[in-house]
């Protein structure tokens, strides 16, 4: 699992932390700092509890507790420098390292050292801090007597070394400093796993692979190695991934932190169906979980089952789930998408704060929208305040959609427009205005802001397959419209839309068979009442046409209002 030992925690994990206030620093009191194996062979020194040895320890602690941490740090630099109590020059390494001053952690390490020069740990957050400061060359020897010197949890050490190494921007330098450490230790799992981690940051997925597995055969059912497998397999070929997902949970079905990444994987792959499996077996060994159950509900949500996802939300509220605004906010979904508008105002209306707050005021206004009361939800939604520019945008979005669902595409078009002359560069606003463009066949347009926003996000799947889409559609330029969607697919490789648009673009170059095997791929992940018009009309040039028409038919009576599966059924069955 990936978890830290005591040490790092305790120590050389503040450096890869950032802390935003003293809550997060532990109480002197609130651990035994301590214990017989880090300190057993040292002679502590007996400290005579004097006025001012109290009243500086209580000033330390107040003021770390108080943020105030150049107070802190000071006062226990000063204590540990009189005291030469290793105890003492721990806790000013703490305090440092959450003040961010690493001159003041270096000479606190430095005390802790003299006053205890076996300590393991000690060690271990010098190491830590050369590491952070990018001081490679200086860390190298530090850690080689590290762990020469601690074989009995050298282990443990490799472990805590693979959490520190990931700070490292230098991934390349980082993997040949793993290498040579790991080199004397090829018994010791974690040792392949250092070097198996460290490559996977660097890029290096073949070695980072044959680590992985290495260490799973030095350790059976380590999920920790598993885990990276996972990873390295996730980033070559999703088949394979999903194969040894299955494969390992079928031989250790008790590997809680396997089975989450695999469920989560499954999301990201828009396999719905099985991440709620995945989901529902984590939710039965931990019932009490409201994470869990949350994503339980959003998944059966998502596959429909509103009636069996109403309770699950509710549950997660009972059992406390950390922002019940976020539980409100989707049950007004989970009732607006049943069309029970009254129900989803009265849950959208209890969101009351957090980031939600703006969001569910827009749902109120787009509900109206949704019955035809244009006007009220334009007046409703002028109203929602805006302090920043993120919800200002929101509520441009939220009126351009109001417009185009009620049939005013030129008023949706002017609406953002009229935004884009304010913030000339929001990829979410040139996006939304290309799609606008398309309906208004103002193809300069929507070719103009799909290539701005392939320049400002080039990562984006959907700039790349909505303009290749657009070009298909009218075929134009097929082959650069097949060559944007294949870059769209190869951003997003399952996402049913793209399949979509590259099964069209295909029926448009005459790759019937092609076309038709691509759009049922993509039906069988959401059927979209959109691709089932277009595998219709590929399956009925095929030559099938009682599949068109089962396929016709079927979305039909799911989607009885659809203005693209009613004009497809129109020009080929009249």
């Amino acid at each position: 699992m990936l978890k830290g030992s005591r040490r790092l925690a305790g120590v050389a994990l503040l450096l890869m932390t950032s802390v935003a206030c003293a809550a997060d620093l532990p109480l002197l009191t609130e651990e035994a700092p301590w214990t017989a194996s880090e300190h057993g062979d040292v002679t502590l020194p007996t400290q005579e509890l004097t006025a001012r040895l109290v009243y500086q320890l209580l000033l330390g602690e107040i003021a770390a507790q108080r943020d105030n941490f150049p107070v802190a740090v000071k006062t226990y630099l000063d204590l540990a420098r009189t005291t030469h109590d290793p105890r003492v020059a721990r806790r000013a390494t703490e305090v440092a390292l959450y003040a961010h001053d690493p001159k003041a952690a270096q000479e606190a390490i430095n005390l802790w050292l003299v006053a205890d020069p076996q300590s393991t740990e000690a060690r271990e957050a010098l190491a830590a801090l050369l590491l952070s400061q990018g001081k490679l060359l200086d860390v190298e020897d530090a850690l080689v007597r590290l762990l020469a010197s601690d074989k009995a949890d050298v282990g443990n050490d490799f472990r805590n070394l693979s959490v520190i190494f990931t700070e490292h921007p230098d991934h390349e330098a980082v993997l040949k400093l793993a290498e040579r450490l790991a080199e004397p230790y090829p018994q010791v799992p974690e040792a392949h796993y250092l070097v198996g981690s460290s490559a996977f940051l660097a890029g290096k997925n073949d070695l980072a692979l044959e680590e992985a597995r290495t260490a799973s055969r030095l350790r059976p059912g380590w999920e920790a190695s598993a885990l990276l497998e996972g990873r390295v397999l996730q980033d070559q070929d999703s088949t394979r991934a999903r194969a040894f997902y299955q494969g390992f949970l079928t031989a250790y079905p008790r590997a809680r932190d396997v089975r989450l990444l695999y469920a989560r994987y499954l999301v990201e792959l828009r396999d719905y169906p099985a991440a709620h499996t995945q989901f529902s077996i984590l939710t039965h060994e931990n019932p009490n979980n409201p994470d869990l159950t949350l994503a339980v509900a959003l998944l059966t949500m998502q596959l429909k089952d509103y009636a069996g996802a109403e309770p699950l939300f509710l549950k997660a509220l009972d059992q406390g789930y950390r922002d019940p605004n976020v539980v409100r906010y989707y049950m007004g979904q989970l009732y607006e998408e049943q069309k029970l508008w009254d129900k989803a105002a009265q849950w959208f209306g209890k969101v009351d704060g957090g980031e939600q707050l703006t969001s569910a005021r827009i749902q109120v206004a787009l509900m109206w929208a949704h019955q035809n009361q244009l006007q009220k939800a334009l007046e409703i939604l002028h109203a929602v305040p805006a302090t920043t520019p993120e919800q200002q945008e929101q509520k441009v979005l939220a009126e351009e959609q109001m417009r185009r669902d009620a049939g005013d595409n030129q008023g949706a078009f002017d609406t953002l427009t009229q935004a884009l002359q304010i913030v000339p560069n929001s990829p979410d606003l040139l996006y939304e205005r290309a799609i606008v463009a398309d309906k208004l066949n103002r193809m300069d347009v929507l070719e103009q802001d799909l290539r701005q926003v392939i320049l400002l996000r080039p990562q984006y799947a959907h700039a790349y397959n909505a303009l290749g889409y657009s070009l298909a559609d009218r075929s134009m330029r097929l082959e650069e419209a097949l060559g944007l969607i294949q870059k769209a697919l190869s951003l997003a490789p399952n996402d049913p839309f793209i399949m979509d648009s590259l099964g069209w673009v295909q029926f448009r170059l005459g790759q019937l068979p092609e076309s038709v095997a691509t759009l049922k791929s993509a039906y069988a992940l959401q059927e979209d009442p959109e691709i089932a018009a277009h595998l219709g009309e590929a399956l009925w040039v095929s030559g099938d046409q009682g599949a068109a028409r089962q396929t016709w038919e079927g979305s039909l009576k799911a989607n009885p209002d659809n203005e693209v599966l009613l004009s497809v059924l129109h020009r080929f069955t009249h």
